[in-house]
């Protein structure tokens, strides 16, 4: 890193010359991003835009948090609030017969845009707000964006300490980064139809990302930032409140994914590897391809087996991922028997068509594990992965200690193996018919097998899964309709 910053005019100030831009004592990714930004413009960055400034906490991204909420003067001051989606302010009515890019046909809801479910009209998959419908892009300018949901887990994270304080008589969350700078978010409360609420007690800030983007499941909220006095996390709001926006500094001549901004490998620090890829592009003026995360963990089980180390449908270990119901391989927005694979009622009673041990539920099969063509991890992730077994549960559970604990704002159990690697679990909770239960406070992932207690005992509408809470990690048994997530395993080739 010396080298290359002696490659370059000695121009700015010390601390960006020594390429301790953070003056941690320490080179860091928020350092190589000031060093990629002079390398692009000739100029060192200034630490505010016109009109605005922002703050470098020391975050591992090299995140750079504005100091106010758009549509205020001051930290302390509350701004403006906007329905997610929409750009223009405080409207006189935050309802869904008034919110952008939402309509009724009949009674139902519809989405003309960020849609991923049939249910809500023509799906086209967008999940992160476009530039002219980012509240702070359009009211700011181009250097700025709202937050996404990835950059709040990071003011979440351990990083962050958080302190409930007041500032000019506001109450609100002073947030301290690792190189001791820190913001202000006054409890700006929310807008829900005309009414102002939970100011003073609560505070909400919108990111650009709709709720757990990587799993489609439900396209009418978006996450959120929330707080209280004893609370913090990232969750999830329904479009149509309006909420203020916190914005982030994106140079736009600057790549904006951590790869590109000098962390090639992901892993939250600066190494050889990101000042490897720093030196091709001097020399190619092209960013090389990102190292991929891990796929999957090697627990040091004595069957060998590898787990995944996200949910499908998810791009982080804390992420939720899809939900399923068993025997299905997609996600949907309804979970109720009469709409699962391989169920039906006839005649008021229920049957089972497919995964029977019983004649009392219709013809029996005797199948008691999961066809690859049903299984959830095999057709959304590929040939090499399966949902685990009962036997691979009982593994986990026999062969390794797991610690309740919270990564990046979300709780879950850290599983450590024999050998010392882990995988994170989080808390997911489960859905039932149309809604989202225990978020947070326990985590249901399902198996492959179907609960069968022996050769004489078996209850076909049922099937494994893995249970956790707090208290630890456990099986038991659930109705097949329910939506859990899946944590695959993977299997070795012929």
């Amino acid at each position: 890193m010396l080298v290359l910053v002696m490659a370059f005019p000695m121009s700015a100030s010390g601390a960006y010359e020594r390429g301790d831009v953070n003056q941690n004592g320490s080179v860091t990714i928020a350092d190589v991003t000031t060093l990629i930004d002079y390398l692009l413009t000739n100029e060192w960055p200034n630490s505010s835009v016109p009109g605005h400034e922002f703050v470098d906490l020391g975050l591992s991204s090299g995140t750079l948090w504005a100091t106010c909420n758009v549509g205020a003067n001051a930290p302390e001051e509350y701004g403006n609030y906007f329905a997610w989606g929409e750009v223009v302010p405080d409207k006189e009515t935050y309802t869904w017969g008034t919110t952008a890019w939402v309509y009724y046909e009949g009674n139902s809801l519809r989405l003309s845009k960020y849609n991923t479910s049939e249910q809500y009209g023509d799906i086209d998959n967008k999940t992160e707000l476009d530039p002219e419908d980012d509240a702070a892009y359009v009211n700011w300018g181009p250097e700025w964006r709202m937050p996404s949901a990835e950059q709040i887990n990071e003011l979440l994270s351990t990083q962050c300490t958080w302190e409930w304080t007041t500032l000019n008589g506001v109450d609100g969350r002073k947030i301290t980064g690792p190189n001791g700078n820190s913001i202000f978010l006054p409890a700006a409360g929310q807008r829900s139809g005309t009414n102002t609420s939970n100011a003073g007690t609560y505070g909400n800030y919108w990111s650009r990302n709709l709720f757990a983007s990587s799993t489609s499941v439900n396209p009418i909220n978006a996450s959120k930032l929330y707080f209280s006095k004893s609370l913090k996390q990232r969750t999830s709001a329904s479009r149509n409140y309006g909420l203020p926006v916190r914005p982030v500094y994106v140079s736009e001549d600057v790549p904006t994914s951590d790869y590109e901004r000098g962390d090639v490998n992901q892993n939250g620090s600066v190494t050889i590897a990101d000042v490897t890829t720093l030196i091709d592009y001097l020399l190619t003026n092209e960013w090389p391809e990102p190292i991929p995360a891990e796929e999957y963990v090697d627990l040091g089980l004595p069957s060998g087996i590898l787990w995944a180390t996200h949910n499908v449908g998810a791009n982080n270990p804390e992420d939720l991922g899809d939900f399923f119901a068993w025997g299905e391989t997609a996600p949907k927005a309804n979970y109720v028997w009469d709409n699962t694979a391989w169920l039906y009622v006839e005649d008021g009673q229920k049957r089972i068509s497919k995964y029977n041990t019983k004649s009392n539920y219709g013809p029996v099969d005797n199948k008691t594990e999961l066809d690859p063509e049903d299984d959830a991890a095999y057709v959304n992730m590929g040939s090499e992965w399966r949902m685990p077994s009962k036997a691979d549960i009982d593994e986990l559970i026999e062969n390794c200690t797991w610690e309740w604990t919270q990564l990046n704002g979300m709780n879950g159990q850290l599983i450590t193996g024999p050998n010392g690697n882990t995988m994170f679990l989080p808390a997911v909770g489960e859905r039932m018919e149309t809604d989202m239960y225990h978020l947070g406070d326990a985590g249901n992932y399902w198996s492959r097998s179907l609960h069968v207690v022996n050769e004489t005992v078996s209850f076909p509408t049922g099937a494994y899964k893995i249970y956790l809470t707090e208290a630890g990690l456990s099986w038991n048994t659930a109705e097949r309709p329910c939506g859990f997530p899946v944590r695959a395993v993977r299997i070795a080739q012929d």
